[in-house]
């Protein structure tokens, strides 16, 4: 990105520029005619030449060239040097050498090289017509090449550190535009994982109380007139996992209208592993939990593994049937996580679809699909593989998550 235009010269000129090379070219080019009014008509032409390629060099580098060169013609075709008038070379190479494009950049450079040697050829061949001896021939086009030298590769050279200079504010400014374009990306990109995971949270949440909510307010709806003890006993449940819904759904909130913010009311109530299945019990479902190991620290994987193991059971408590037992075995291995699940099939329920490695087959069980799609792309960016699917010729339904640790990933 070193073309970003700090300095407006992708712009035509502006006024105030071209005003002060208009101002400098006439006032050298009125000195000029001065000193060509003492000399010759070739020593006026050449100041005049020269001041209008003066004028131009910012506006048009080919005319301000040509126009040069005619003026360097005149002086060698009239015979006389005009001192004054030659000043204007040193702005017009200062153009060349500053100038953005490199081939403008070298052809300055060698042309100034050639005004060098032309101007040195042609005083010392001058000094041979008016004086005799070697001598005075050498000295006279030593001294008229280094003044050309001074002149013509000076102002080149000043403009083309001039150049370096602007170039190297330009990279530095590139580079901070970069990082910034960078850190832009990178921002977007974590808003948008930080609005799915917030999505995915969301669905969770909403999706495990309102199936303990159906599932308790049916129970209390059938027991209100025979057992009006566990009737209230259902109703506690569902104020109980509604007022927990409502408290995740605030912090869930207070996420997304704060983005960065700091976690710190904890994890989400619904997903605490012991409350979560004394809920699922309160609801009907019988559970026979080995659970086994202990999460490690990573927050990162036991947040993915507790979120996975709520909405597992969620999925088995709305589509499962509840009078069998859910048999469910977690294990932790260092930093390996292991999870099965497997329930009754709810009467009714198809043969749907098996949801392989690759998180395919998302509407298998869970109705819209937004459940095992969510787990599965939770399992996935943690490295892990989940399949979910009927077996038992579609009686019972199976969901296996497998997370391997580090040590394991690398050996594979």
């Amino acid at each position: 990105m070193t073309d970003v235009d700090v300095w407006g010269e992708d712009r035509p000129l502006g006024r105030g520029a071209l005003l002060l090379d208009v101002g400098l070219a006439l006032g050298i080019g009125l000195l000029g005619l001065a000193v060509g009014a003492t000399q010759s008509r070739w020593s006026v032409l050449a100041a005049v030449l020269l001041s209008v390629a003066l004028a131009v060099r910012r506006v048009s580098w080919p005319a301000a060239f040509g126009l040069s060169v005619a003026g360097g013609v005149a002086q060698i075709v009239g015979g006389d040097v005009n001192v004054v008038a030659d000043l204007a070379y040193a702005p017009i190479a200062f153009s060349f050498g500053a100038h953005r494009s490199a081939k403008v950049r070298w052809f300055g450079l060698v042309s100034a090289v050639a005004g060098v040697v032309v101007a040195g050829t042609w005083a010392a061949l001058h000094q041979s017509t008016d004086a005799a001896g070697t001598p005075e021939v050498a000295v006279g086009g030593t001294i008229t090449a280094a003044l050309a030298a001074l002149v013509l590769l000076g102002g080149w050279l000043t403009g083309f550190v001039r150049w370096q200079r602007r170039e190297a504010v330009r990279a530095g400014i590139a580079v901070r535009l970069q990082s910034a374009e960078e850190r832009r990306l990178q921002d977007l990109v974590a808003q948008e994982q930080e609005r799915t995971r917030i999505a995915a949270d969301m669905h969770d949440v909403v999706a495990h109380s309102w199936a303990v909510v159906a599932a308790q307010a049916d129970g209390a709806r059938y027991l209100l007139r025979s057992d009006p003890d566990r009737a209230e006993e259902a109703l506690g449940v569902i104020g109980e996992t509604a007022r927990t819904a409502m408290t995740d759904v605030r912090q869930l909130l207070t996420r997304l209208r704060e983005p960065g913010v700091a976690d710190a009311e904890g994890d989400l109530a619904f997903e605490r592993p012991e409350a979560l299945v004394g809920r699922m019990r309160a609801s009907g479902m019988t559970l026979d939990v080995r659970r086994s190991g202990k999460p490690p620290d990573d927050p990162a994987l036991a947040s993915t593994a507790r979120r996975v193991f709520a909405e597992s059971l969620t999925n088995a408590l709305k589509h499962g049937d509840l009078t069998t037992p859910v048999r469910v075995e977690e294990e932790w291995q260092g930093q390996a996580y292991r999870l099965r699940v497997e329930n009754a099939r709810a009467a009714g329920q198809g043969e749907g679809e098996s949801m392989g490695g690759d998180g395919t087959g998302a509407r298998a069980m869970d109705g819209d699909g937004h459940g095992l799609r969510g787990m599965a792309e939770r399992v996935g960016s943690a490295g892990g593989a989940m399949s979910a699917g009927p077996t038992d010729r579609g009686r019972r339904w199976v969901l296996c998550i497998e997370i391997p640790s580090a040590t394991t990933e690398d050996a594979s």
